[in-house]
């Protein structure tokens, strides 16, 4: 995460999406505590124009006018600072973990370390990576590998803008936790739909209960939700359903 993509179209859906779930009364996350790891680096060397897609308040007026405010009010004031996202207090019942990801692979296992620390007690954890999970395309077979911290860190050019599959064990395994959110930028490996049913699939096997919604507008991306239970995932899966078919423009849900 950089303060470039701060009220950035990326950041309207994320929140739009947590605020309806955490932020609503008739959510099963109501009013639960989440936890929110940014993946935090300066971004130094990178030359792409991620975070320039800030005119998009006029295709989203009325979805969440709070939210709406909150964003066109940071922009204006010229404030686009990830810290300004916990001042805003869109999400009452959550707590941000700002630590700059470190570039050396011994200093990243501290860095995981101290973030299960913060997120320890939490029900909800949602981890946000600029890219999402540290994936190797398989175009001929429209599949991925999941790459890990201990085996692949030195193929990733910019490992501190993705998370490793170990990691993400990691957050799942947490003792109180219910749900891990996993953010998960698509690719241009192969169709973006496809991507999403391959990697749910996958991700299965591994965590059996996972739902997915996708983001549509400018770049889409997709957040996985990792469930503890069957109970809990069916439950998320009716709300985001719910929200997915008011916001059908901008959002599409997988099952």
């Amino acid at each position: 995460m950089q303060n470039k993509y701060v009220a950035d179209v990326g950041d309207f859906g994320k929140f739009q999406l947590f605020r309806y779930l955490f932020n609503h009364k008739e959510s099963p996350l109501d009013g639960k505590e989440l936890s929110q790891i940014w993946f935090m680096h300066k971004g130094e060397g990178e030359t792409s124009s991620d975070g320039k897609y800030i005119d998009y308040f006029e295709r989203m007026v009325g979805t969440d006018e709070y939210l709406e405010h909150s964003l066109l009010d940071v922009i204006m004031r010229d404030k686009r600072e990830v810290t300004e996202l916990e001042t805003l207090k869109l999400l009452p019942h959550a707590k941000f973990f700002y630590d700059e990801v470190p570039k050396a692979l011994e200093d990243r296992y501290l860095w995981l370390n101290k973030a299960l620390t913060f997120a320890m007690h939490s029900p909800i954890v949602a981890v946000a990576p600029d890219n999402g999970m540290a994936l190797k395309c398989k175009r001929d077979m429209h599949c991925f590998e999941f790459l890990t911290l201990e085996n692949h860190y030195s193929q990733k050019v910019y490992p501190h803008k993705y998370i490793f599959a170990d990691e993400v064990n990691y957050f799942y395994r947490l003792p109180h936790l219910e749900i891990c959110i996993v953010y998960q930028h698509l690719s241009r490996c192969f169709s973006h739909n496809a991507q999403i049913v391959s990697l749910l699939r996958d991700l299965r096997h591994e965590y059996s209960h996972v739902v997915a919604i996708k983001h549509k507008p400018y770049s889409p991306r997709v957040f996985f939700f990792l469930c503890k239970s069957e109970v809990i995932e069916e439950s998320i899966a009716y709300r985001l359903q719910i929200f997915a078919h008011e916001y059908s423009e901008f959002w599409e849900v997988f099952l």
